[in-house]
């Protein structure tokens, strides 16, 4: 009787510390939409983080107008606007001017920047394999996606 109440709590145990091993790694995976049979394929929400007292996201940017939107976010000198895909056909368009190095969220394709900053400061995004700089030229830029995907830093100096 004593030998089963230990094995009982032994696996116990064993399950447990799975539990705790193998949540958190399935909370670390990488952002893919889910599908939904009625609607396709579901949004995600791309983040910058942090972002700064003045700074702003604009949500739900339809496709046809994100070029326009990004123009409009960045007509003032000493702004840099990223413009990324939701998965839904819209997009988020980023409003950004303090220099700092952010981290990124959920940048899985469509990425566009217009760089509108003075002085020759640059956007730069990397990731372990790609990176990519963004010159300070007020001209719409857009990534590849499969740098886009694989970007998780952002700095706009």
């Amino acid at each position: 009787m004593r030998s089963t109440r230990l094995r009982n709590r032994a696996a116990a145990m064993v399950a447990t510390l799975v539990a705790a091993v193998l949540v958190p790694l399935a909370a670390q995976a990488p952002a893919q939409a889910a599908t939904n049979g009625a609607t396709g394929t579901a949004a995600w929400t791309p983040q910058i983080y942090p972002l700064f007292s003045g700074e702003w996201v604009q949500r739900n940017v339809a496709s046809g107008d994100r070029n326009t939107a990004l123009v409009a976010c960045s007509l003032a000198s000493g702004i840099a606007c990223v413009s990324v895909g939701q998965g839904d056909g819209k997009h988020s368009v980023f409003h950004l001017f303090k220099c700092d190095t952010r981290s990124l969220s959920n940048f899985v394709d469509a990425l566009a920047v217009r760089n509108n900053q003075t002085g020759g400061a640059q956007v730069h995004f990397w990731g372990p394999r790609y990176s990519t700089k963004i010159p300070a030229n007020g001209v719409i830029t857009t990534v590849p996606d499969y740098a886009t995907y694989d970007f998780n830093r952002l700095d706009i100096c």
